[in-house]
This record gives structure tokens, C-alpha cells and sequence, in this order.
């Protein structure tokens, strides 16, 4: 047997010795939901720690005994093709895009067969995320990942792929004519609650989502409702000393300034310090993109 059917075994073994169904297991499913466990249990996918410690804590066993002898320790160089990816600013560049769907694709060849379910999640997330930005033919994310989805209106604090979820399902409304406003309203709502993390990956996504949230609102005109987003932005980026970010900040709070407060000035004043600041990370596409933006807002 893999790995995954070994541990998916001794789980189910351990949990029908205590006598629990498998939605007893999973509780509200806050922490694992029915289908995470099924396919747990039928060796098709392969835990995380995290939700390993829930099983075992529930259960009132230990991890040796649900390991059942195995090892799963992810390799290094995982974990560095993962770095690559996160730190890769695209910036809606398709050339860009293009290599950051190559990097998943890479991983999957190289891994797949070895990351837990959450790792697996983590990269499924980004490549429909990318997908939807390369060719735009994605289903909706609150289809597609149902249970997920249903998961991120009731919890009040968000993991990394929590926060991926709710940048997908931002990235869609972006380009549709109509969207639920209540529904962003409410992950909105959770999302300017969520603190930073020592997880780097975790602010990365955080400031991510903050911005696909604007874009939403940037893109449907709601220009009134960017401030509370920009300013949530600006904390993040100094807690989280993402510095090389401010420009894009800055091009959000320009036309904050521009549209909702009709002040040229201030927007000005804010495109004139994203332009410098690009200008000393110089990175092209960002340069490019910044001053296409000024452009088109007449600045």
C-alpha cells in the first residue's frame, strides 16, 4: 500500500474502534469537513499535520499511532519551488502568468504523489486563480469548491488557502457584469479582521486578497469603498515589510482620491510616489503598468 492508503487505513481503523461516524469526526467541519476525511480514509489524498493533530485529538490518540510507522516530511526542494512561486509578482503580465502556471505544473510533476491534501489545495487554488486570469473559462469558485466556500462565511479566521479562496472568487467578480454584493460584503468583512502572520506566504495572500477585493470595487466604479481596503493595504505592507507592493497600494488610493474624492492633486501626489518607488525596484512591468494606469486616468 502508498503512504496515503496506509494512513487512510489506520484512521478509519482508530475511528470505527471509538464507535464515531465520520460526522461526529468532523464536528461543524470547521477543521475537517466529511469529504476531506472520506478521501483520507480511502487513501486518495494525504493529510496535513494540522488536520492529523485534529484526528488524533478527537479520537484521544497520538500521531505515532495514525502514522502507522510512515514518514511524510515534505522535501526542501518543495518548499523552495514554493518560495519561488509566492514571491513572483506578475502583475497581470502574460508572460509572467504564463511562467507562474509552468511553476505549478512543475511542482505537480515533481510531488504530486507526496504533499498533503492542504499542499494540494494550496496549488489547485493558484492554478484555477491563474487560469481564470490566462483564459477566463473557470468555473465559478463557489461551485467548484463548494464545501470550502461554505466554510469561509462561517469562520472568523481565515488560513492561507482560506484567503486564496476568497482572492478567486474576487478575481471572477472583477470581470463579470453583475456579483453578489452581499456575499463579498461579508468575506470583506473577514478579511479586513485578519491579522498578519509569521507565515510569509500568509501575509503574502493576505495583501493579495485585499487588492483583488479593491479590483472588484475599482472595476465596477464603486470608488467610495476602496479606502477602507487601501488603508488595511498600507498596514500590511509596513507590518509585513512587503515594500515592493506600496506602488500598487499607491495606484489604488490615486484613484480613491481621484474618483470618490475628485481631488487631482492628491491622486497625483500618489502617482508620483508610486512612480519613484517602482522606479527604484525596477521591475519593468510594474513601471509599465503604473504608468499605463496614470494614463488612462489622465494624470
Amino acid at each position: 500500500m502508498s503512504v496515503k492508503e496506509t494512513i487512510g487505513q489506520k484512521i478509519r481503523e482508530e475511528r470505527e474502534k471509538k464507535g464515531l461516524s465520520r460526522e461526529q469526526l468532523c464536528a461543524g467541519e470547521e477543521e475537517l469537513t466529511v469529504r476531506q476525511l472520506v478521501r483520507i480514509e480511502l487513501g486518495q489524498s494525504l493529510p496535513s499535520i494540522v488536520k492529523l493533530e485534529y484526528i488524533a485529538d478527537v479520537l484521544k490518540t497520538d500521531l505515532s499511532t495514525l502514522l502507522a510507522g510512515e514518514n511524510i516530511t515534505i522535501p526542501e526542494d518543495y518548499f523552495a519551488m514554493k518560495y519561488q512561486l509566492f514571491k513572483f509578482p506578475s502583475y497581470g503580465d502574460s508572460e509572467r502568468l504564463s511562467k507562474k502556471v509552468q511553476m505549478i505544473e512543475d511542482i505537480y510533476e515533481k510531488y504530486f504523489e507526496i504533499l498533503p491534501e492542504e499542499e494540494l489545495f494550496t496549488l489547485e487554488l493558484m492554478d484555477n486563480a491563474l487560469d481564470y486570469l490566462t483564459i477566463g473559462k473557470t468555473a465559478s469558485a463557489e461551485v467548484i469548491f463548494e464545501d470550502f466556500f461554505k466554510q469561509l462565511l462561517l469562520k472568523d479566521t481565515y488560513s492561507l488557502n482560506d484567503l486564496l479562496l476568497v482572492k478567486y472568487y474576487a478575481i471572477q467578480c472583477q470581470s463579470t457584469k453583475t456579483y453578489d454584493e452581499a456575499t463579498l460584503q461579508t468575506l470583506e468583512n473577514k478579511i479586513l479582521q485578519q491579522e498578519t502572520s509569521g507565515d510569509e506566504y500568509y501575509n503574502i495572500e493576505l495583501l493579495g486578497v485585499l487588492t483583488a477585493v479593491a479590483g472588484v470595487y475599482l472595476d465596477h466604479g464603486s470608488y467610495s469603498r476602496l479606502k477602507t481596503l487601501t488603508d488595511r493595504m498600507s498596514e500590511v505592507v509596513t507590518k509585513t515589510q512587503q515594500h515592493s507592493a506600496k506602488p500598487l497600494v499607491l495606484i489604488y488610493e490615486a484613484k480613491y482620491y481621484l474618483y470618490a474624492e475628485h481631488n487631482k492633486e492628491k491622486a497625483k501626489e500618489c502617482y508620483d510616489l508610486a512612480a519613484l518607488l517602482a522606479q527604484n525596484f525596477g521591475d519593468e512591468v510594474l513601471e509599465a503598468n503604473l504608468l499605463a494606469e496614470r494614463k488612462s486616468d489622465g494624470i
